[in-house]
């Protein structure tokens, strides 16, 4: 590890960045386990557990702050990590962006690299598929529009679409033959425009990652410490994206928990979390368990819902919750 390092302010002040955190924490903080997995239940400290580490992991000179880079899905989540980690005294910025944002920058470096003209980005799918299809009314368009993006998250093709709706048991709204129709003419009205959308900026990354080496191999250092947070929202097409992302000599962590995914509608695969062992080689998995947000009860009625055991509660006992199941 480079001597820079110890130059920063938070060197002497490793102990005091993991005094005021439980056993099960500090692990997840101090272990030089890479590629890792934190599986951190809710109200777990998952936020503070990950600004922690890469202020830990930096003081301890087993990470440079200047090549890191935090994968999140909101920019204002990139914002937060980014203000945590400046007021643990890095000095050095942290790099940390959304997975569309990380990669439209890596295709405009490539671009620029070959003296490409960057193509024009599609805003609105929906709208540019409402045009192409006048005779469609707005309710049917955004359920097209849906079904695209379902396919690109999966990495289904127009080809393979009528199949793969088929095997998820999908509810297009007209036939999976006309959606896929539809598909695959709007991937030609792009291609003849020379138009990309926010998908495309991911699939695009990747092929630069993979077809570029010598591109390839100066990202890899630049960005040679990468985390994941909110990992049970990751579809597969941006999972291949990360994997495109990791060189020989890059660490890996991803945190998460699968029990709070919310972006099932958008493609994304919690099983990548649950059976993370089968998709990632190698890979230590520690458990954040422990609820500083939620009473005994609550957790109980949680765990009640999701058939677990429920998570232990760090609060005093509370009132029981009423739980009522909704119609429809």
């Amino acid at each position: 590890m480079s001597g820079r390092v110890e130059d920063n302010s938070i060197r002497g002040d490793a102990a005091a960045l993991i005094a005021d955190l439980t056993d099960e924490q500090r692990d997840a903080v101090t272990t030089s386990a890479s590629p890792l997995c934190i599986i951190a239940g809710a109200g777990s400290g998952k936020t503070r557990v990950l600004t922690r580490r890469i202020a830990w992991q930096a003081a301890t000179g087993n990470i440079d702050p200047r090549h890191v880079l935090a994968l999140t899905f909101t920019r204002r989540a990139a914002g937060e990590l980014r203000r945590r980690t400046r007021s643990l005294g890095l000095r050095d910025q942290v790099a940390a962006g959304t997975f569309h944002g990380v990669a439209l920058a890596i295709l405009r470096s490539h671009w620029e690299s070959k003296g490409r003209k960057p193509p024009e980005l599609l805003q609105r799918r929906m709208a540019f598929v409402a045009k192409a299809n006048p005779k469609l009314d707005r309710a049917v368009v955004a359920d097209l529009d849906a079904e695209i993006g379902w396919s690109r998250a999966r990495l289904v093709t127009p080809e393979r679409y009528v199949q793969a709706a088929a095997d998820a048991k999908r509810r297009p709204p007209r036939s999976p033959s006309f959606t896929a129709d539809i598909y695959a003419a709007y991937n030609e009205a792009k291609r003849k425009r020379r138009l990309i959308d926010f998908d495309d900026i991911l699939a695009l990354a990747h092929d630069a990652m993979t077809n570029d080496k010598s591109f390839a191999a100066a990202q890899h250092w630049r960005h040679r410490h990468l985390l994941v947070d909110e990992f049970q929202d990751v579809n597969p097409l941006q999972f291949a994206v990360l994997q495109s992302w990791l060189g020989p000599e890059s660490t890996l962590l991803v945190v998460g928990d699968p029990n709070q995914a919310i972006y099932g509608w958008n493609g994304a695969e919690p099983d990548l979390l649950r059976n993370i062992d089968q998709h990632i080689s190698g890979i230590a998995v520690l458990h954040l368990r422990t609820n500083f947000r939620s009473s005994p009860e609550i957790l109980t009625a949680a765990g009640r819902v999701l058939d677990e055991p429920a998570q232990p509660s760090a609060r005093p006992p509370g009132d029981e919750p009423t739980i009522r199941e909704l119609e429809g």
